[in-house]
């Protein structure tokens, strides 16, 4: 897809906010205290085999059948709730002419979010599931063949635990698919300044698993056997964020996030490192932003987790769970 439908996209989004802000935050916005936020992002190339990056974008599309959370806190209530669907895309322009897009990734996801009041401190589940893939017919690691053919499938019998993936990798049209769940524990620290969060203390831990069967019960865009021991079943991810708003309504956020493959093949770096800084400056538009990060370990694109190396970013961003006024229960 032509990189202007993404920057329309992300520009419909900021309009969106603007409309939501002047007409009252509480009736138009729908928030989630677990997710990553929304982008558009400048950064430097991860490898040597892919040095034309010029964009990532990351736009974030729910659809919730039932969300709660801000007017429930707002109103003091101990347990608020959200269900949801979700689709998020993530894709990278390059630079070349001939091949601007190479292999974008979709997740269409089923989720719920359970918010429980302890004080003024929040703890929240979230439990999704749903399918992974970037679209493509090829084999993951020849250009020359379809995926699942007997020529493709030769060429997994030769890879060994000392293969270089990366060198290898079809970046053009190889295939990624998978379903997944993910299963994340949230508890954010509020310390409120009259009734609106000033300053957030936030940590999460969780686990992500890779499954054949579509939310573990149809038989459909699952992943291949050979594919899965390239793969790991399993990611744990980690993750803090400080944030604090100053006198004059500017946000400022600071986070860590990491994450740990379990059982992928040896080549794969195991462990993924964002550090970053977010601000959101507009009184208008109060979730949006800009956003610096610095990123170390494995690739998060599709099968680019075979990659590894260190890379920054700069860019523009969307807030996912925004301070907002909730009922002060001391």
């Amino acid at each position: 897809m032509n990189c202007k439908y993404y920057l329309l996209l992300f520009a419909l989004l900021q309009a969106a906010a603007v409309m939501a802000q002047k007409n009252g935050f509480r009736d138009f916005i729908q928030v989630y205290p677990v997710g990553e936020d929304a982008d558009i992002n400048f950064r430097t190339s991860y490898v040597k085999y892919e040095k034309n990056v010029l964009f990532e974008a990351n736009p974030i599309v729910r659809y919730s059948f039932s969300n709660n959370i801000l007017q429930g806190l707002g109103d003091g209530k101990p347990h608020v709730r959200a269900y949801y669907a979700s689709f998020t895309p993530q894709v990278r322009m390059y630079t070349e002419n001939s091949l601007p897009v190479k292999t974008p990734s979709y997740r269409i996801l089923l989720g719920t979010q359970q918010v429980f009041r302890l004080g003024n401190n929040l703890f929240t589940i979230s439990l999704e599931s749903g399918h992974y893939s970037n679209g493509q017919a090829g084999s993951a690691f020849s250009e020359q063949y379809e995926d699942g053919s007997p020529q493709s499938d030769s060429i997994y019998r030769l890879i060994t635990p000392n293969t270089n993936l990366s060198a290898i990798l079809n970046r053009k049209s190889g295939n990624f698919s998978t379903n997944l769940t993910e299963l994340v524990f949230n508890y954010r620290i509020n310390k409120l300044d009259d009734v609106t969060p000033n300053r957030i203390h936030s940590l999460k831990l969780g686990a992500l698993f890779y499954h054949d069967r579509f939310l573990q019960l149809f038989n459909f865009g699952g992943f291949s056997d050979a594919d899965i021991k390239i793969y790991g079943r399993v990611r744990l991810l980690g993750g803090y964020e400080y944030s604090k708003v100053s006198p004059k309504g500017v946000r400022h956020c600071f986070f860590e996030n990491a994450e740990w493959i379990f059982g992928a093949h040896n080549w794969v770096n195991p462990f993924r490192s964002e550090t970053g800084y977010r601000i959101y400056p507009f009184h208008n538009m109060r979730t949006f932003g800009f956003v610096a990060k610095f990123i170390h370990g494995h690739d998060n694109y599709n099968f680019r987790f075979v990659d590894s190396g260190t890379q920054g970013s700069i860019g523009f961003t969307w807030s996912n769970f925004p301070p907002f006024p909730i009922k002060n229960l001391d």
